[in-house]
């Protein structure tokens, strides 16, 4: 049996602040809000990164209502991103609220670091060593 296509197309983080988890991943990063959703049980800001409006993933920030504050749990893993310039990148992202958990390093062909979003979501930066 053949495999069904699939394609990645968001990533959805919980937050307990709609406008400031929105107004950091633009600042940080430049992602853009796409879409917005008011329901009864939530709202939600669907964002993506300039260039990647139609095809690329999504990153998807949902506040649930009431509002109310949303715990990081320890069963996920960082969101990734691929930067042309880790160093400018992560500075960047500390200036706008991130802290680092660990500085710019070389593994072994890419250069990685990690942040923590001021909600506490963890991010990933890779520049792959060209």
């Amino acid at each position: 049996m053949a495999i069904p296509t699939a394609r990645l197309a968001f990533m959805k983080l919980h937050t307990g602040d709609l406008e400031a988890a929105t107004a950091f991943w633009q600042a940080a990063f430049g992602f853009t809000v796409t879409n917005s959703y008011d329901v009864e049980a939530f709202r939600e800001n669907i964002m993506a990164l300039p260039g990647q409006m139609e095809s690329g993933p999504q990153l998807m920030l949902v506040e649930p209502k009431p509002r109310a504050p949303q715990p990081v749990g320890p069963g996920h893993g960082p969101l990734g991103l691929v930067v042309v310039d880790i160093a400018a990148s992560q500075a960047h992202a500390i200036a706008s609220g991130a802290e680092e958990i660990m500085p710019p390093t070389d593994v072994g062909g890419v250069i990685v670091s990690l942040l923590r979003a001021p909600e506490g979501h963890e991010i990933e930066l890779v520049q792959p060593l060209v």
